[in-house]
């Protein structure tokens, strides 16, 4: 697993004023799955963070997209040969998979649902040298960890600390949606 872009997020207040999530490539079994695509700005970062891991945005199999906001889907058009993938709640474009449940991606790669700050947010667990989450804004900073409060944006804040929960119950390491990676 690496990361491509690490994600950010500049606020004024509660206000956010610009976002950019982080975007990871895992590989298990053969496959190249990036997860999360961040916003156009990041562009320049992603394709050199896969030139350096000596990987072609053609040979990326699978992209999962953790929730359907601009700031996680501005570098689809990368991927020429990716399928996509996003939760059914996420109302992803035609010919994309969906999924409603858990999903295995590879071997030792899932998608998981872990709604909260959208209906169909959901981050990837993967099983590695250690337990990693990557949780998109599930857990969008390691604040929202340390200060055990729900996602700044969500529709359900009940709902996504139990997602938060769920994400930290299993990981070793957190790759949050906007910030560096961090451990449990």
């Amino acid at each position: 697993m690496d990361v491509l872009s690490v994600g950010d997020i500049v606020r004024d207040g509660k206000k956010v004023l610009e976002a950019h999530s982080s975007s990871v490539l895992v590989r298990s079994g053969g496959r190249n799955i990036v997860v999360d695509t961040s916003s156009r700005e990041r562009r320049d970062s992603i394709r050199y963070s896969l030139r350096d891991l000596k990987v072609e945005p053609k040979d990326v199999h699978l992209v999962v997209i953790t929730h359907m906001h601009d700031d996680h889907t501005g570098n689809l058009d990368l991927f020429p040969k990716a399928k996509f993938l996003a939760h059914a709640l996420e109302s992803p474009p035609e010919g994309w998979k969906r999924i409603e449940g858990e999903e295995t991606l590879a071997s030792g790669v899932r998608a998981v649902p872990t709604p909260g700050h959208s209906p169909g947010s959901i981050s990837v667990f993967v099983e590695a040298d250690r337990r990693y989450v990557i949780a998109g804004d599930a857990l969008p900073t390691e604040d929202n960890y340390i200060k055990k409060v729900p996602p700044g944006i969500n529709y359900d804040p009940d709902l996504a600390m139990e997602s938060i929960k769920r994400i930290v119950g299993y990981a070793d390491v957190v790759v949050p949606g906007h910030g560096l990676p961090f451990s449990v």
